[in-house]
């Protein structure tokens, strides 16, 4: 490790010491959980190409809290062969729908406080996952920022969280661990941006996080009650993770290896030993 802890106390010497080991340790390639929540999600799909997705939306998911859409004409649904399997994706491209159906869906009709910064959703049940995605700047990064046009920005915005949040389903569903942590973070956000662009930019992650620029602030929620000092030096360490990661991803050996072969491999790593 080439991270300078010297500055920290010993207290945040010991929490950061802890929060870079490993905690994807039990890989099950065969979980046996229950996949019947595809039928229901099956019906709810066919009903949206059928009667629209307002109708089909509060008629078959909210129909005690039915959501007043006010673009449903920009709202899709489909069955997603994902990395880890099917998993139903909802699109939605207005702000205040996506919002409204995380409330009403999920949360019961109670607004959670921190919806608006949020851009995407990922239920993960006995009976049901989901996932539910907006058309939000990614990480709240502008599309200036990157050098991007509006429209292309949100087209990738969406291809991020997708596969980001399929990364996340994977996890939990073979190594039963998704968290909000560094090390999540940067895999789920590694295949996200691979897919948005055709290759992972490192600096991209970093924006994301809040390390470069002012609009990312998501590092600060990885780890709970963390000093300036313990802050600075996980963005040391975003960093230097990240520059890992571009640089394997440039490998023979990234090349040679199936999607799933590099989540894998992803969650196999070391922080302490790649940065």
């Amino acid at each position: 490790m080439n991270i300078d802890i010297s500055k920290l106390n010993a207290q945040d010497k010991s929490i950061f010491s802890d929060y870079l080991k490993n905690h994807f340790q039990n890989y099950n390639p065969t979980p046996g959980d229950d996949l019947s929540f595809l039928d229901f999600w099956r019906g709810v799909v066919s009903e949206v190409n059928k009667a629209g997705a307002e109708t089909a939306i509060n008629t078959m998911l909210v129909p005690r809290l039915p959501v007043d859409f006010k673009d449903a004409e920009n709202i899709s649904a489909e069955i997603y062969n994902s990395c880890a399997g099917e998993i139903p994706v909802i699109k939605i491209k207005n702000t205040d729908d996506f919002e409204n159906l995380v409330t009403n869906l999920i949360h019961k009709g109670l607004r959670p406080q921190n919806l608006s910064s949020t851009g995407a959703a990922f239920v993960f049940g006995k009976t049901t996952r989901f996932i539910i995605l907006s058309a939000k700047p990614y990480s709240n990064v502008t599309a200036k920022t990157l050098g991007l046009s509006e429209d292309d920005w949100q087209a990738k915005s969406m291809t991020i969280r997708l596969e980001h949040e399929c990364t996340h389903y994977y996890t939990k569903r073979f190594f039963g661990c998704s968290q909000n942590h560094l090390h999540d973070e940067l895999i789920a956000d590694f295949f996200g941006l691979y897919a948005a662009f055709g290759e992972y930019k490192a600096e991209f992650f970093e924006y994301f996080m809040g390390v470069k620029g002012t609009e990312g602030t998501r590092l600060a929620c990885y780890i709970p009650d963390c000093s300036p000092e313990l802050l600075e030096v996980l963005k040391k360490t975003a960093s230097a993770a990240a520059a890992y990661f571009e640089k394997w991803s440039k490998s023979q050996d990234f090349k040679k290896m199936n999607h799933e072969e590099r989540i894998k491999y992803l969650c196999g790593l070391n922080l302490a030993e790649i940065i």
